[in-house]
């Protein structure tokens, strides 16, 4: 009985200490919608289509992606959720795709034009920083990282449908 009053009196704190949706402007509003985006990733090049939409009482997004098959790849999905605390002024964003990799990530830096992303799981240590060209564009340069004896940075170019 403790064990479920304790957990019901940390849920009321942890609500009452979050904006409603809806309340203030959040930063990642802009990001709703569809979008279509290129990216390039050392010699490999491409172009996916993602979508954000409210979820969870709006107090987040819900971000997916669809990455056509390649030549030498099969289509890919992922989902992430994506979402601002104002408790501590950062975004944070976690998700997983369906080839089994998994990524948590939250800024270090939050601008009104960009947000530096610092990856917390499966490894510390790379970042991504995700920049706002007005409210259809955007683009994301990072993670860095070894491939096939070399580092590559991706870069990402994301336009709203």
């Amino acid at each position: 009985m403790r064990r479920i009053l304790a957990t019901f009196t940390l849920a009321a704190a942890y609500a009452a200490t979050v904006a409603p949706a809806g309340a203030a402007a959040d930063p990642l509003d802009f990001l709703a919608g569809r979008w279509h985006c290129a990216h390039t990733v050392g010699d490999f090049s491409g172009t996916y289509v993602e979508r954000f939409e409210r979820t969870l009482r709006g107090r987040w997004l819900r971000q997916t992606y669809e990455f056509p098959a390649t030549g030498d790849q099969p289509e890919a999905r992922a989902e992430y959720f994506i979402g601002f605390d104002p408790r501590v002024s950062r975004v944070v964003r976690f998700g997983a795709h369906d080839n089994g990799m998994y990524f948590a990530m939250r800024t270090t830096s939050l601008t009104d034009t960009t947000m530096v992303f610092e990856y917390v799981l499966p490894g510390p240590g790379a970042t991504a920083t995700w920049t706002k060209h007005g409210g259809r564009e955007y683009t994301i340069d990072g993670p860095s990282y070894p491939q096939n004896g070399r580092t590559v940075t991706e870069h990402h170019d994301c336009r709203k449908a």
